[in-house]
């Protein structure tokens, strides 16, 4: 899977969650590592999934929970190129 690809499934996952607020919350994520999702590095997706995990997954999931989901995108991440 491409980094676009982890992105987009990530984005999938968090809409499962969070409904049509998901978009919004990774655009803010994205503003904060100044990312552009066309042109997304590991590194930078990296830090939204560090960012996800310290400030957004915990409101829902609490503090296991997050951590949870946040390896799980890691790994999607990691199957990249």
């Amino acid at each position: 899977m491409d980094l676009r690809g982890a992105y987009e499934r990530i984005e999938a996952d968090m809409r499962a969650i969070w409904g049509d607020m998901a978009p919004a919350m990774l655009r803010k994520r994205l503003r904060d590592v100044r990312a552009d999702p066309g042109s997304l590095t590991r590194e930078a997706l990296e830090q939204i999934v560090q960012l996800l995990r310290e400030k957004t997954l915990p409101s829902i999931l609490g503090a296991e929970g997050a951590d949870a989901k946040a390896s799980q995108y890691l790994a999607w991440i990691a199957d990249g190129p």
